[in-house]
This record gives structure tokens, sequence and C-alpha cells, in this order.
């Protein structure tokens, strides 16, 4: 079952401090709700864990996460993870592409696609459920990052 997620969001930091926290996963993976990454293993590549509740079902994935592409010059990232159910129950594939641009009262737009596939158990609750979800995953992402960002906008003017 493939679904896929649009969402944009506005933060007031320059862009380079937002900049700086997407493509460093020890500074963005912590915001998004059940998600870990445990190790580097090579460049731009990572494992971790994405633990999830949907309706009356959780699951946990141990998941490789790839930066595919950081474009500095266009300020756009390609992230992709493929995880398995670590019970054996499943699997889901997931490509988001996030993209800057600059607001003209200051702060960035960030532009969000994200592509889900899930298969097994999870995907017998259907598009609708993994959408719902989805979006409430997304807006404690919002929510932790920009907290995240404000906290490091001020370390920073220390």
């Amino acid at each position: 079952m493939k679904t896929q997620l649009n969402k944009s969001f506005e933060v007031p930091q320059r862009t380079e401090l937002v900049w700086e926290h997407l493509i460093d996963p020890e500074k963005i993976m912590d915001c998004v709700p059940g998600v870990s990454v445990d190790e580097k293993v090579g460049e731009n590549q990572y494992k971790g864990k994405v633990g999830m509740k949907f309706g009356p079902m959780g699951v946990k994935y141990d998941a490789d996460i790839f930066y595919k592409e950081i474009d500095i010059e266009n300020r756009k990232i390609v992230i992709t993870g493929d995880g398995v159910d670590s019970k054996g129950n499943g699997n889901a594939e997931m490509v988001m592409s996030i993209d800057l641009s600059d607001r003209e009262e200051g702060g960035v737009k960030l532009d969000a696609i994200m592509d889900v596939t899930v298969n097994g158990k999870i995907a017998q609750f259907g598009s609708r459920l993994i959408t719902t979800v989805s979006n409430q995953l997304f807006k404690q992402f919002v929510s932790n990052f920009s907290k995240k960002l404000a906290a490091a906008e001020a370390e920073a003017s220390v």
C-alpha cells in the first residue's frame, strides 16, 4: 500500500541554521517521534529504528536511512528509508524530499514530499489511517524541529 504526503511549514530562523540541522541526522532524527539513529555505516548512510502505532497495533522497524541527495546549491535534500518489521510482519519504504526557500519577510519555508509504501499487517489498516498517523507525526516533527532550531539560535546568540 502506497501513500503520498505533501507538507509545508515555515520557521523564522536563518537558512544556514535550518540547513545545518536538516543535513545532520543527529540533529534532525530525534525530532521525528519514534525514530532513533543507532550508527553511521557509510557516507550519508545510517542504521536506526522506527517505531509507531497504527490504531491498536504498534510496529518497530529496523531501518536503513540514507541521505540520497544533498544539493547545497538548490537547498534540497532527499532522504530514503527502508525498514523491516522486527517481528517479521512486513516492511516499509519511504522517500522524502525537502526543499528550502527563503521567505521575503525572513525565515525559511520548507516543502516536503513523502512517499510511503507499507507492506504486511500494517497495510491492512489502509491509506486513510496511515495518512492520519503520518499527519500527526509530521505535526509533532514540526513542533520538535521548531523548538530545536529556536534553542540552537538562542545558544548561538549568547
